[in-house]
């Protein structure tokens, strides 16, 4: 490292930087890009560099809200933003306990620990064999572990010689937060049963866990514990009430469209939409136009005819029910397709069916976002190393390719030359030149070790484990390919809206190809 800190830190102008920006809420790029230029769009404009980064909404498809009649929200984990450790905990033992008492798992299993770090958004669960992977955006695997216990590199290959083929009944998707305790307990279940010397059924095992898990959810074992105490599982946002009574003043119809059932839903929202600590939202519905749970999203954006959803008998609003469809909802609200934009977290269920089957248009909310621009703030002084690193290694290369050239080139006069002192002259040049290639190609391999280490350090800091969600070594991961394709907008709360205006023109930046960089 001390070759890297004393040459490229004395020239580091020369080098593409990822710097941090002017306040201690966000970042700002440089004129050059560097190396997670992708990870987070470049802002749209000049006023939007007054909002932190982490309070903004980030553009994939342009968007006036103007052209926007209705905006609907989806409920856990868009509206109500869990706090991640309680209730994963909470979902892990309710889960192992069962599999214990009522499907025959070994006692050994309720001593699990949950780890909350060692599964991501965005991985794939091979339950054939017992593997999590995770994937760049063109599918292929590039690190997993079998059970906790991460590949060799032999058996690694076996999946980079093919894609990973989601529409194969042998893989699931981590696809939303309530996958992780989930996935965490059938990786560790698979460690317990191959540590006592069982050879574990590994498709079983993610049944067992499966079912059980969404039993628990089901007849309310999880929910019924979140129900008596919310703030404890509910992570308060106080300018929540106060997006919504923007949205309405903006003349937007508001509909809430949830999976969950409507007891649980009530309670949620008057935990949310309180507007002082201990009271209790009972109106809360009179932000909505229409409210429908037990939605059975992704199959209610299906169908060509109106289904009207099935009323509930304590629910009291007019335009409350539970179930229907899509065709249904729209005419309630008197828009449809584009005219209507969509908040969702789960990247197949909420946001890509609503696209791709309604014509909605889709803002995805990622609260892991703050976190991760977090990171990237704290450790941009090893960013902008890790930048000079690889620049200065591709102009070492590029010197070496040079000399190379040259060397070739005096090579092939000295096969035709018979001038013994010229063709002897040359042959010096070239004992010179091949010195100079050596001494290259050791700077380079120097170079090539202080980088990898310096990458490795980037992404543990995102996660110990598998790094940044949206990244997967140089190219952007599966997930942040979803995020990218799927969703028109996404941010990491739904109230980062109060930083704009009701007639913002939301415009993506410009996408380029390789040749036009």
């Amino acid at each position: 490292m001390e070759y890297a800190s004393r040459r490229l830190l004395q020239s580091r102008g020369r080098w593409s930087t990822l710097v941090a920006g002017g306040d201690a809420g966000g970042l700002s790029m440089a004129n050059d890009k560097g190396p997670f230029e992708r990870l987070f769009p470049a802002v749209s404009s000049a006023e939007e560099r007054r909002i932190p980064r982490r309070q903004r909404v980030f553009v994939n498809r342009n968007l006036r809200l103007p052209s926007i009649g209705a905006i609907g929200f989806d409920l856990d984990h868009t509206l109500a933003h869990y706090d991640p450790l309680p209730v994963e905990e909470l979902a892990f033992r309710v889960t192992q306990q069962r599999l214990v008492r009522k499907r025959g798992y070994p006692p050994a299993i309720a001593a699990i620990r949950y780890d909350p770090e060692f599964v991501i958004r965005g991985l794939v669960i091979d339950h054939l064999r017992g593997n999590i992977l995770k994937t760049n955006y063109h599918n292929f695997v590039t690190r997993a572990f079998h059970g906790r216990k991460e590949l060799s590199r032999e058996k690694l290959a076996l999946y980079r010689r093919r894609h990973v083929s989601l529409s194969s009944k042998n893989y699931s998707s981590v696809d939303t937060l309530f996958h992780l305790p989930e996935v965490y307990l059938f990786l560790s279940i698979i460690d317990r049963l191959e540590e006592s010397g069982e050879q574990p059924d590994f498709r079983k095992i993610y049944r067992d866990v499966r079912e059980t898990i969404d039993q628990a959810h089901a007849d309310g074992s999880i929910k019924s514990v979140i129900r008596e105490n919310p703030s404890r599982f509910i992570q308060s946002d106080v300018k929540l009430l106060q997006t919504l009574e923007r949205f309405r003043s903006w003349g937007k119809k508001l509909f809430l469209l949830t999976n969950s059932e409507y007891y649980y839903t009530d309670v949620l929202m008057r935990h949310l939409l309180r507007e002082r600590k201990g009271e209790d939202a009972a109106e809360w519905r009179r932000f909505f136009d229409v409210v429908i749970t037990d939605a059975k999203k992704p199959d209610f954006f299906d169908g060509k005819k109106a289904v009207a959803p099935r009323p509930h008998r304590k629910a009291l609003h007019p335009c409350a029910g539970k179930g229907g469809n899509v065709r249904f909802l729209e005419a309630k609200l008197g828009f449809r397709g584009d005219e209507i934009l969509y908040f969702g977290d789960h990247t197949y269920g909420d946001i890509l069916r609503a696209k791709k089957s309604a014509g909605w248009r889709t803002a995805m909310v990622v609260l892991e976002l703050e976190l991760e621009l977090k990171v990237t703030l704290q450790i941009g002084p090893k960013l902008r190393l890790y930048s000079a690193l690889s620049e200065e290694r591709d102009r070492i290369d590029m010197e070496r390719s040079s000399l190379e050239r040259e060397k070739a080139r005096l090579e092939l006069l000295n096969r035709s030359e018979r001038v013994p002192r010229t063709r002897a002259r040359r042959e010096r040049k070239i004992l010179l030149l091949d010195e100079e290639i050596r001494a290259r190609g050791r700077k380079i391999e120097e170079l090539d070790r202080q980088s990898d280490a310096t990458w490795k350090e980037c992404e543990r800091s995102y996660n110990r484990v598998w790094g940044p969600i949206f990244r997967e070594g140089k190219e952007t991961s599966r997930f942040g390919h979803q995020v990218k394709d799927f969703a028109c907008l996404y941010t990491s709360r739904v109230s980062n809206f109060l930083n704009y205006d009701g007639d913002h023109f939301f415009r993506s930046p410009m996408d380029r190809m390789p040749h036009e960089m």
